[in-house]
């Protein structure tokens, strides 16, 4: 389903631009699935920026 793995190393957090592009998905898809509380819920990491602990993505691509 997804076309790359997502790889992040020592990185902490996957903003949702990263995540869209690492499951070949739209940005839109991503908003969507995080209303509908398909995914994770994400951090607020800024005033306008939130993004996911990479453990919960990670963790949650092995259950899906």
């Amino acid at each position: 389903m997804f076309q790359t793995p997502i790889q992040t190393g020592t990185k902490l957090f996957i903003r949702a631009n990263e995540l869209s592009g690492a499951l070949g998905i739209s940005p839109s898809t991503i908003y969507r699935w995080r209303k509908a509380g398909l995914l994770p819920e994400p951090l607020s990491l800024g005033p306008r920026v939130v993004g996911w602990r990479a453990s919960d993505i990670h963790n949650w691509l092995n259950n899906i």
